[in-house]
């Protein structure tokens, strides 16, 4: 069955132009079902480090933009702020000592120029950060793309066949008869896929996860984030830092023991 307009993708893409600080609020406050925060772009520090305590998590502290000197670390340095830092917790210990932080960059490419780098890298902060002492060190570029026109964007092949369903087809028909046809703006994708290639080539230290997603944003409202293949997730996989300085998490306690107010709680969405 061949079906361009199916109603299950019958929305547009819009471009929104978000600052670097819009961007990191929507990722710390994802909600895909509009109930639950979800801190999915973050798992290459909160889950890789050490899987199995993952699942006995109840959730994350987290907190923003926060400024070397809020934690007393040497001046002059960088990076001048932490982007974003995640405080695991249990029911009966806060996890200071697994603390990660993340440097955010935005990426815009366009139509016109559509391998467009950052105007920083981040590389020179996430190396920072390691020699600061961070227990866990993740570095993050999100791609927000101009929308490909009709004719530029890629056909391919979906199944309407609902997953995780037994299914049979109707009398007279072939699963083939399921599938549509639909146009896909891989732009993002793409995008996303070609940073982590760039980041990679910069060899930074193994314990450092590096990660890339795109965003798209749709005329009806919605949101969704894209990440690059799958082949690339050893290189998002954060590990502790091999200098963590047990000076930097007690830094860390005394800020979140005198600023409560500025860290939110997540709690952990793990799987039922």
């Amino acid at each position: 069955m061949k079906n361009s307009t199916h109603s299950m993708f019958d929305k547009t893409r819009v471009y929104k132009s978000m600052t670097e600080n819009a961007v990191i609020d929507l990722l710390l406050n994802w909600n895909n079902d509009r109930k639950n925060k979800d801190l999915r772009t973050f798992l290459s520090g909160i889950f890789y480090p050490d899987q199995k305590a993952y699942f006995e998590y109840e959730g994350f502290y987290v907190t923003k933009t926060i400024l070397r000197e809020e934690l007393q670390l040497e001046k002059g340095k960088k990076p001048g702020d932490i982007d974003v830092m995640i405080i695991p917790f249990t029911k009966t210990k806060i996890y200071f000592e697994r603390t990660s932080v993340y440097e955010i960059k935005i990426v815009r490419p366009t139509r016109k120029n559509p391998s467009r780098n950052a105007n920083s890298l981040g590389v020179t902060q996430v190396l920072g950060l390691i020699d600061d002492g961070f227990p866990v060190v993740g570095l993050i570029h999100v791609s927000i793309t101009e929308p490909l026109r009709e004719e530029e964007k890629r056909t391919i092949k979906f199944s309407t066949i609902k997953a995780n369903k037994e299914f049979l087809p109707e009398e007279g028909k072939s699963f083939e008869d399921y599938f549509v046809d639909i146009k896909i703006d891989q732009f993002p994708g793409w995008s996303s896929e070609n940073q982590i290639k760039r980041l990679m080539t910069y060899n930074l230290p193994d314990c450092i996860g590096i990660s890339t997603h795109g965003l798209e944003f749709y005329d009806d409202d919605t949101i969704t984030i894209c990440s690059c293949d799958v082949s690339y997730q050893k290189a998002a996989a954060c590990s502790f830092n091999p200098l963590t300085s047990q000076q930097t998490i007690l830094k860390i306690k005394n800020h979140f023991l005198k600023n409560r107010e500025k860290y939110q709680v997540v709690l952990n969405k793990k799987p039922e």
